[in-house]
């Protein structure tokens, strides 16, 4: 593996940085009123410490209430509610016995750590435990009094769970809104960077997070609505398979203007020219239904931009008329193509009138199911899945080889040492070490290091100079409920959109909060500056001692990948070899696969270059940075080819056996180059790909050369010409990079 020093550059970037997109407006404001309300009663009522206890609870709920959907979000915050009410209580009690709390709060540790395995929900009901408990360690109550305290907290929660309950009936999906909108968003963008990058590929996980988030619809929402979200899902996944195709026609085009006649050359460009502004026009519109939805607007402004797409499908026509054959049928092809997407654009309008609740043509709302639940698969829970197979999840993790186990014993430990020396240090608030070492230590190493930094400068701007200011100034109860509710509601809005901010907040609000009890020393500024930072350096040394390095997995990743897509292109081979005879949704489920397989394999080499370089290599089939790199970037043009194929896949046809032989070389090919990643070396060559593409394409350009000069039928021949193309090629790629050499014709 070649050296290459930590970057710290993209922690500082991501400490700059603040993503608009996920900034959270809505639910900020919901959580703030959370938050208000047990403050406000306990102010007006002179109780204001019981009203201080509730708004603790309802903060650890407005937390988890960013989590889920509908009824899922609803019991992730009764799981974090609980979890916290009831660590709160146990660390009320035992919270002075040293040896008691430091047990304690290991095993509170290794199971918050273990309930990672289960999801980023489980993880956050896990945090809000452990917080609970070392927070509420502090205080020596009685057991009676620890329960009172702990009931406080789940009251304030149950606000949280209620406001959210009751929010349903006043908005019009808004999940389904805002994941629609973000999706095609997104969707328009990838449309315009064809432009410049005709290669591109939409991130695998935007349809996804799409799709998950339509497994669960809005509770007593409008039928027809919530169907009508649901079809522009699937819309958004025709659209990029279709426009995948366009591309690629595009891309032939600009390679045959570099080998044509004078004559054929401008017209080539001509046509380029005309798919990239119906591409653009297509991204313009996209553009316009994503802010449609995001409005909950019916009506979409797009005559200019339907205008601009008809004129390029009539001037395409018209090329296609006098183009020489070979590029006639690649405009025959992009036209079909372009006819096809514009379906699924007026698809996409009327669907986004629909769930505006404008329903021309649209299934209508009977009298028997008005204002009845909308029925839909259940949203997986904080603690997903069935009985048995949650106990085979964790047997499986139980082992030492396994990562969420490493992280959990990393966490335990951790805690107890953190819990152990705040017992040691006569610094006041020792909770603060602590909770710190819970928020910064992830189970990978960058997540590990940016929060760290992210936590340390939150912890040092916020509660540093918050503590200061409220020495200073002593502001009386309402102004502690006013600054309280405005730091609240201000950290749940940036918690996505920028982590350093949401520290600054977040540090800022428990200073606010235990200001309640009275005003805070200046000492303890300094107290919380030291905590935090030992805190950071505690989960940083912890991590190094006993590491969960990426570069240990990042190579079985890529094998992943390559192994899914290798048997994903093999069954499209075989699927155009015989149209007629296809499981088309077994297709869809390899390609599902494959989009999976391909976001966690960037993601974990997205993962690794964050990590410091080690002095030996982690396996002896370690890769340098740049053939990881490689082999992704070949990946991207096989699966751009396999996306074209899928997109274009005729429901029936002439059977092409050329294409089994191919498809049975392809997944050979592609499963050398997984024994090579998983190995280190190339026991075995794979088959001459290129001499069996080279010999279809020669028959598939012959039977066309034959035909009539109308050639429609042929079409879809050139489509698997030059798929193929791009395919064996990006196969070669892998294949040179990790080592594997192709075996000569005589020997196959």
């Amino acid at each position: 593996m070649s050296e290459r020093s930590v970057t710290w550059t993209r922690p500082i970037q991501d400490a700059i940085r603040v993503d608009r997109s996920k900034l959270a407006l809505v639910p900020a404001t919901r959580c703030a009123l959370g938050i208000a309300i047990p403050l406000v009663v306990g102010d007006l009522s002179d109780h204001l410490l019981v009203g201080v206890g509730g708004a603790i609870g309802a903060l650890t709920a407005g937390m988890a209430s960013l989590q889920g959907t509908y009824r899922s979000r609803v019991k992730i915050m009764a799981f974090a509610a609980a979890a916290f009410a009831a660590s709160a209580f146990v660390g009320a009690t035992v919270g002075r016995l040293e040896g008691p709390d430091i047990a304690v709060t290991a095993v509170w540790g290794i199971t918050a750590g273990l309930l990672v395995m289960f999801g980023e929900a489980s993880g956050v009901v896990g945090l809000q435990a452990v917080i609970g408990l070392v927070v509420f360690s502090q205080f020596s109550f009685s057991p009676e009094q620890a329960a009172l305290n702990a009931l406080w907290a789940l009251c304030g929660g149950t606000i949280q769970i209620v406001l959210v309950a009751v929010t349903w009936p006043l908005q019009r999906f808004p999940v389904e809104r805002a994941m629609s909108s973000d999706a095609y968003r997104l969707l328009a963008a990838h449309l315009r960077s064809l432009a410049s990058d005709p290669s591109d590929l939409l991130d695998p996980g935007i349809l996804d997070k799409l799709r998950s988030a339509l497994v669960e619809t809005q509770p007593w929402g409008d039928r027809a609505a919530a169907a009508a979200y649901q079809a522009l899902a699937d819309e958004a996944e025709r659209i990029r398979l279709e426009v995948a195709g366009i591309a690629r026609a595009r891309a032939r085009l600009a390679h045959a203007s570099t080998i044509a006649t004078p004559t054929e050359k401008a017209r080539a460009l001509d046509a380029a020219s005309d798919l990239e502004e119906a591409i653009a026009a297509s991204a313009d519109l996209l553009a316009g239904v994503a802010a449609a939805l995001r409005d909950g607007r019916s009506t979409i402004a797009h005559s200019e931009d339907r205008e601009r797409y008809r004129a390029a499908i009539e001037h395409l026509r018209s090329l296609a008329e006098f183009a020489e054959p070979s590029t006639r049928a690649t405009l025959t092809h992009a036209v079909e193509g372009l006819t096809a997407l514009a379906g699924q654009l007026r698809s996409v309008t009327q669907l986004t009138a629909v769930a505006a609740g404008d329903q021309p043509g649209a299934p209508k709302t009977t009298e028997s199911t008005a204002g009845q639940p909308v029925r839909s698969r259940s949203q997986p829970s904080p603690l997903a899945g069935t009985s048995g197979g949650r106990l085979e999840l964790v047997r499986a993790n139980l082992t030492r080889t396994s990562e969420v186990f490493r992280h959990a014993l990393r966490v335990g430990v951790t805690l107890a040492v953190a819990v152990a020396i705040s017992h040691l240090f006569p610094l006041g608030h020792g909770y603060w070490l602590p909770m710190t070492v819970m928020i910064v230590l992830k189970p990978d190493f960058a997540a590990t290091l940016s929060r760290g930094l992210g936590r340390s400068v939150g912890t040092l701007l916020g509660a540093g100079l918050v503590t200061l200011l409220l020495s200073a100034l002593a502001p009386s109860p309402a102004g502690l409920i006013v600054l309280t509710v405005t730091l609240y509601a201000a950290s749940v809005a940036v918690l996505r959109a920028n982590y350093v901010i949401y520290s600054v907040g977040i540090a800022s609000l428990v200073v606010v909060l235990l200001a309640f009890t009275g005003s805070p020393a200046p000492s303890l500024a300094a107290d919380r500056a030291f905590y935090t930072l030992l805190g950071a350096a505690l989960a940083l040394a912890a991590y190094a001692a006993w590491p969960t390095w990426e570069r240990t997995h990042v190579v079985d990743r890529l094998a992943d990948l390559v192994e899914i897509d290798g048997r994903y292109g093999a069954a499209l081979l075989h699927a155009w070899a015989d149209p007629a005879g296809v499981d088309r949704a077994a297709l869809q489920r390899l390609r599902l696969a494959a989009r999976l397989a391909r976001s966690n394999a960037e993601a974990s080499v997205d993962r690794w270059l964050s990590e410091p370089v080690g002095r030996k290599p982690a396996s002896p089939n370690a890769l340098d940075a740049e053939t990881t790199q490689g082999i992704l970037a070949a990946v991207r043009r096989y699966v751009w080819g396999a996306l074209v194929l899928h997109g274009q896949l005729p429901s029936t046809g002439p059977v092409r056996p050329d294409l089994h032989r191919l498809g049975e070389e392809v997944e050979e090919a592609m499963a050398a180059v997984v024994v090579a990643l998983r190995t280190g070396s190339a026991p075995t060559r794979y088959p001459p790909l290129r001499s069996t593409q080279v010999a279809l394409a020669a028959h598939l350009s012959g039977a066309f050369v034959q035909t009539t000069t109308d050639p429609t039928p042929e079409v879809v021949d050139m489509v698997v010409v030059s798929e193929t193309d791009l395919m064996v090629n990006a196969v070669d790629t892998l294949a040179h990079l990790v080592g594997v050499g192709p075996r000569s014709k005589a020997d196959s």
